[in-house]
Parts: structure tokens; C-alpha cells; sequence
């Protein structure tokens, strides 16, 4: 066979996501024996026997269970756990390197008071009980409740139960978590399927004979990461993006849309479906209600010669793409851009659901699936007007405290320099990190947690697993530093609230875990890991809703939310791209992971970007070029790489860079996507919904 370009890409970067779920990447291998001669921070483990302890990863939402390997009580690898269903024996590259953030120089070494000014790096250390009593007269001491707000990494889950109980204290109902695809999915299911309380969606991807992927990064980390890796490698893809990612690569076809347009192509795809009688007619006569609308709707404004000027994917493409959907025995299509960490609007959810029911891929093996609600015995209750709330805390002079549990807002949330001043005028803001990320740095009062590996937490999974999932961290070592469960903490914290003894009775978290989880404790105790059952597999009588059927619904909003910005000022549009290798999340990437992102990526410290050459010709930038990258909401110095795999007119930036806190080795690399790229609110759900941004590149 002759190898052309096209196919040394796809053989090279499909090689490096089966690479990242091996035991160990051989360059990160070579790159810690050469640093551990330069490091004096670096562990050195004394040799001996060695022992393995269970646990659960929380580095990212798929909840990956591990094998910890001790020699005496230092961790000196981390392996994923061989029976566990969620990984199956394998992690990614971020899990692996964990221990590394264990021991780094980012730790936080105990709780501590700010002192001077906010950001300015000085700090007093208190003792546990000094620290407690600080936190508790301050909210003890706020006239109005409703002027706390906090942030949690997870919705639901006990120690997110025990903040919203410490909210509900205090009279504010401003519990808020990050929003991600999942939150986008599931206001669509209300719509659609019907949703009870706690339910969520799922994609059955072990089942699945053809994945129709709108610009998720299937095997860069979307959803549950090992799962969908795995699922990348083995089944037929379809990936519809603007970027010949690592997910495009791997993909038996690559259809390139413009940034932003993947649900335009979805509905263009049901139209062709629709045009072509293409569709499972049984399962839409039976199961459906509102089809006649609906693919009229369509048949006016989505065909795909019409979607094409939005699009830009020809016809035929479209039609190729709706035939092999189609003609599949049980596929299946997703969405949510990158590694799904940010929602899409409510008219694209909605769109691909209309897809997947066009073809009859809904509560069946394959197919899209209704995940039952997680049965905690103490419930976080459903936050309404998500959206709304989360937008306060980029708002001046709306939040008196903020409490933030693992979400790292002033790098997660600040999507601009306004939107970091405007985080930055919060009355007090308290961190539970264990590591000095950028909103611990900008923090009055830190109450640093243990690390995944040195407590015992639940950890509920919410990535598209087929099946209700929550595993189990557990303590591998005595904690390095002079940390405490947030748990613990918020315990002893509401018990001082006025009116709260009687509200948080509990003698300690592991007591109240036990009630917490309820009937899944028994098997988080034994196995580190509760399922729920496959509630879909019992049928269509599964679709919940007055009708008991599956509804068409014509979306009120656009489909396509448009870039904030001037074409004439800023003629390119910016997309993230996204690594295995690198952590996008709150959390960054530990030093030995850092090494070993590509030189294309990540050179000295000052990220790529990677563009068409007749994008770079239109600038005057040639290969290796500095240049600065500018958008609406800010600038950056970067260096040029030419990658044909680019569309025209588009600019690709990796996401997950960018930090300006953790440590040395850590900080201060490359620039930030989500500084740059804004936001775009979607108005049917108030969520930030940003794709990318309109923006300019000029040299120098």
C-alpha cells in the first residue's frame, strides 16, 4: 500500500493515543531519569516489596480507577486497575503522572490567611482549628446569605451535599458547579425523552458499530477517556471538526465544517436522512411524536445545499455521511467540542438527539441512552438557572464570598481580562486546593484538601458512561502535607454556623460518607465501584414522558452561535485543539506530562499555532514565524506551524496552557485558550457556549 500524507498522519497520531494508554510513554520514561538527577525535590523511593492499594482519579470527570503501587509508604506508580469496567487496567498520561503532583513543589503545606495584597504571594499559616473559626465568623459575620456563592467540582455526591447544606444554612441557593456538555444534554432529554430528577444521558459505545462524532475529541479525552479512546481505535468514525486532530486522524472519514457549525451539519445530515427515506420509518411512527413538523422544518432550512453556505461541506459529502449513518446496524452520534468540559447550545443538543432518533439509535444497544439518577441516600438538589448564576460571579460587586471546591475559576472561568477583574473583586474568596493554582494564589483563606490519593472520597462519574457510575478514592498514604478533607472541614465549620449544630451532627466525614452513599456503600466499600443498572435495556417503555414516546422538537435559538468580533479586524477564527497529554481542566499537567508535549505544540515556553499554509502566506508568516495572536479579549505571543490538516482561515491553539500559578515547572508555559477566546451565551440556557473567537495574527 502506498503511504501518502494523508496516511503518515493517521498512522503517527493514532499511534500516540494507543502510546498515552500504555503503562508508561517511553519519553516520559527517559525525560524522569534524566530529571531526577536535577530535581532535589524529586522522590527517591527506597527499594524493597512493594504493595498495591485501590483508589479512583479525579484529575478529570471520567473517574478512572487505579492501582497504586507502594514501596513502604511512598507511592511510586500509578496504574489503572485491571477489572475495573470504567478503564479496564489503563490510564492516560495525566492520571499516570499524579504521583508527581503528590510530591511537587505546588503543594500547598498547610491552611493559611492571606496577608497584603490579594495575588501578592504572602501568607500566614494558621493551625486547622485558627483556620475553621476564621472561615465561620466570616460567614457568621455577612448580613445576607445570598451573597455567598460556591463552586464545586462535582454536582452531586457527598461532600457537594455538604456545601449546598452549609448554603442552605446560611440562606443562599447560589450552589454552582463548571457547566459541561452533560448540562446541555441533559435540558435536552427533558425535552425530548423526559427526564426524572438526577437523570442523566449516556452514549453506549461498546455497543456501537459506527460513532458520528460532531467535533468531540473522541480519542483526546471526551467523556470517560480510556473508554472512549479505546472505542476510537476499534470502531467505525465519521469525525466532523475544522482541524485534522488526533480523533480526525483516526477516522475512517474526516469531514471539515467551519468552527462552529457542527449542529448545522447534524440537521443537514437529518435532512438528507429525511430527503432520501433514509430514516427508521418503524421506530419514527411508532416511538415518535412531532415528526410532520419537524422534517418539514428541516426539509426548509437544512438541506444539505443549504446547510452547505454554513457548513461549507458540499452536498454530496453530507449525503455520503447521511448514507453510511444510516446504513450502519447501531450507530450512534455525539457532540460536545473538545473533551466536552463546556456546553454546546440547546438547539445543537437538540439536534443531535433528532439524529440519533431519525435512525432509531435511542434506549438501545449503541445507540443514545437515559442513565438512571444515583441513588444517594443525601441529595444535592438540581441547581435551576445554572446559567444565570454562574454569570454573577463575573459580575462586580455580586458575590461577598466565594467558596471554591476544585474548579479553579480565575483560569477556568476567566475567559477575559474583565472577567478576571471582575473575579478578583469578590469580597473574600476561600480555596479547598491542595495546589497553589491561580484562584489558591488569589485566595484570602486556604483550606488545602488531601490529593485523590490520600483520602477516602466518592467520586460520582458523569461522562457518558451507559450505566449510573460512582467510584471510590482511597487514602494510598498518609497525607504528604498538613491537609484536611474538605469534608471534615465543612463538618466542623457548619456545626459553627448560627442555627447549624443540629445541620452537621456528624462526628466525622468517613461516618457520614457511609450515610451519604447509601445503598451503593456496600459495594464502594468492597470494590471501589457502585453501578446502576442498564435501566434502558427493559425497552421503549424506558422513555419517560407523558406519551411514553420520543418528541421532535424544533429549536427556538440558533443552531450556530456567532463569533464576538469584526471580520474586517479579526478575519481568522480561533479553535482549541486538545492532547491527551494535556490537562485542560483545574488542574494542570505535572512537570514529567509537560515534557512531553510535541516541540509543535510547546516549544521554550511560548505555544504554537498551527494554520494552513495559504492562511499564512495572507499574513506574510512563514514556518517558525513569532507572531501575535490577537482576539477581542486579548493577545498573546506565539510561534507559526504550517499544518495543511488546518482549514483556511482557521487558527488552532492548544488548550489546557497557559497557567500563571502552580510552580516553576509548571507555570508560565505557553498561553491560555480560554483567556483569549470570551464567551458566547447560548439565551435558551444561559451557558457560556464558546467554540473559538474571532481573531488576527500578525508577525512579530
Amino acid at each position: 500500500m502506498k503511504i501518502n500524507r494523508r496516511h503518515f498522519l493517521a498512522l503517527g497520531m493514532g499511534a500516540t493515543a494507543g502510546t498515552l494508554l500504555s503503562p508508561l510513554p517511553w519519553k516520559l520514561t527517559d525525560d524522569a531519569s534524566i530529571w531526577t538527577q536535577n530535581w532535589a525535590w524529586t522522590p527517591v523511593p527506597e527499594t524493597g516489596e512493594y504493595l498495591y492499594t485501590g483508589g479512583a482519579c479525579t484529575l478529570c470527570p471520567g473517574g478512572c480507577n487505579l492501582a497504586v503501587r507502594k514501596v513502604g509508604e511512598r507511592v511510586v506508580k500509578i496504574e489503572g486497575q485491571a477489572d475495573s469496567p470504567v478503564n479496564t487496567g489503563d490510564l492516560c498520561g495525566v492520571g499516570l503522572s499524579a504521583a508527581q503532583l503528590l510530591y511537587g513543589p505546588s503543594r500547598i503545606e498547610g491552611p493559611m490567611a492571606r496577608e497584603g495584597k490579594r495575588g501578592e504571594g504572602k501568607w500566614k499559616r494558621l493551625t486547622w482549628e485558627e483556620a475553621e473559626a476564621q472561615l465561620a465568623k466570616k460567614l457568621n459575620s455577612l448580613s445576607d446569605g445570598k451573597g455567598v456563592a460556591a463552586l464545586s467540582a462535582f454536582r452531586s455526591g457527598s461532600v457537594s451535599a455538604l456545601i449546598q447544606r452549609l448554603l442552605d444554612t446560611l440562606g443562599s441557593d447560589r450552589f454552582l458547579t463548571l457547566p459541561s456538555l452533560h448540562d446541555s444534554l441533559e435540558q435536552a432529554m427533558a425535552l425530548t425523552m423526559g427526564r426524572a430528577p438526577g437523570e442523566g444521558v449516556g452514549f453506549d459505545t461498546e455497543n456501537t458499530d459506527l460513532i458520528l462524532s460532531l467535533g468531540s475529541s473522541v480519542a483526546e479525552g471526551w467523556g470517560s477517556p480510556v473508554r472512549m479512546v479505546k472505542a476510537a481505535g476499534a470502531k467505525k468514525m465519521i469525525q466532523v471538526e475544522p482541524y485534522l486532530s488526533t480523533t480526525a486522524s483516526m477516522a475512517d472519514m474526516w469531514v471539515p465544517a467551519k468552527p462552529g457549525t457542527e449542529g448545522v451539519f447534524a440537521l443537514s445530515v437529518a435532512a438528507a436522512m429525511v430527503q432520501e427515506k433514509l430514516y427508521d420509518h418503524i421506530f419514527v411512527s411508532t416511538a415518535t411524536e412531532g415528526f410532520p413538523a419537524f422534517s418539514a422544518w428541516l426539509l426548509e432550512n437544512y438541506t444539505p445545499k443549504k446547510a452547505e453556505a454554513v457548513t461549507g461541506v458540499p452536498p454530496a459529502m453530507v449525503k455520503k455521511v447521511a448514507v453510511a449513518f444510516a446504513g450502519a446496524r447501531r450507530p450512534v452520534a455525539l457532540c460536545g467540542r473538545g473533551k466536552g468540559e463546556t456546553p454546546v447550545s440547546l438547539a445543537e443538543a437538540l439536534a443531535v438527539f433528532a439524529l440519533n432518533a431519525l435512525k432509531g439509535s435511542v434506549q438501545r444497544d449503541g445507540g443514545l441512552v437515559k442513565v438512571g439518577a444515583l441513588p444517594y441516600a443525601v441529595a444535592v438538589a438540581e441547581s435551576e438557572a445554572m446559567g444565570e448564576k454562574l454569570a454573577t460571579l463575573t459580575e462586580k460587586g455580586k458575590t461577598e464570598l466565594l467558596l471554591d471546591w476544585g474548579t479553579n475559576p480565575f483560569y477556568t472561568l476567566a475567559t477575559s481580562k474583565k472577567a478576571a477583574e471582575a473575579l478578583a473583586s469578590i469580597g473574600t474568596i476561600v480555596s479547598f486546593s491542595p495546589y497553589m493554582d491561580e484562584t489558591a494564589a488569589m485566595a484570602d483563606l486556604i483550606l488545602p484538601d488531601h490529593t485523590h490519593l490520600e483520602k477516602m472520597q466518592d467520586v460520582p462519574v458523569r461522562a457518558g458512561l451507559e450505566r449510573s457510575t460512582v467510584t471510590l478514592t482511597q487514602a494510598a498514604i498518609a497525607p504528604v502535607m498538613d491537609t484536611k478533607h474538605t469534608g471534615e472541614v465543612l463538618i466542623s465549620v457548619g456545626a459553627q454556623l448560627d442555627g447549624g449544630r443540629d445541620a452537621f451532627s456528624w462526628d466525622d466525614y468517613e461516618s457520614y460518607l457511609e450515610e451519604s452513599c447509601g445503598e451503593m456503600w456496600e459495594s464502594l466499600s468492597e470494590n471501589g465501584l457502585w453501578q446502576g443498572d442498564i435501566a434502558w435495556k427493559k425497552g421503549l417503555e424506558r422513555i419517560l414522558g407523558t406519551s411514553q414516546r420520543f418528541t421532535f422538537v424544533i429549536p427556538e435559538g440558533p443552531v450556530a452561535l456567532p463569533a464576538e468580533g469584526s471580520a474586517s479586524s479579526h478575519p481568522l477564527t480561533l479553535v482549541p485543539s486538545w492532547s491527551l497529554r494535556i490537562s485542560s481542566g483545574a488542574v494542570a499537567d505535572a512537570p514529567f506530562t509537560m515534557k512531553t508535549i510535541e516541540d509543535r505544540v510547546l516549544t521554550e515556553g511560548v505555544s504554537h499555532v498551527e494554520l494552513h499554509p495559504s492562511t499564512a502566506r495572507k499574513a506574510g508568516l512563514a514556518q517558525g514565524d513569532t507572531a501575535t495572536l490577537a482576539t477581542p479579549f486579548g493577545s498573546a505571543k506565539v510561534r507559526v506551524t504550517l499544518f495543511e490538516g488546518v482549514m483556511p482561515g482557521v487558527v488552532a491553539l492548544a488548550a489546557g496552557l497557559g497557567h500563571t500559578a502552580f510552580d516553576g515547572f509548571i507555570g508560565g508555559k505557553g498561553t491560555s485558550y480560554t483567556a483569549l477566546s470570551g464567551t458566547m451565551v447560548d439565551s435558551a440556557t444561559g451557558f457560556n457556549c464558546t467554540w473559538g473567537a474571532r481573531a488576527s495574527l500578525a508577525k512579530g
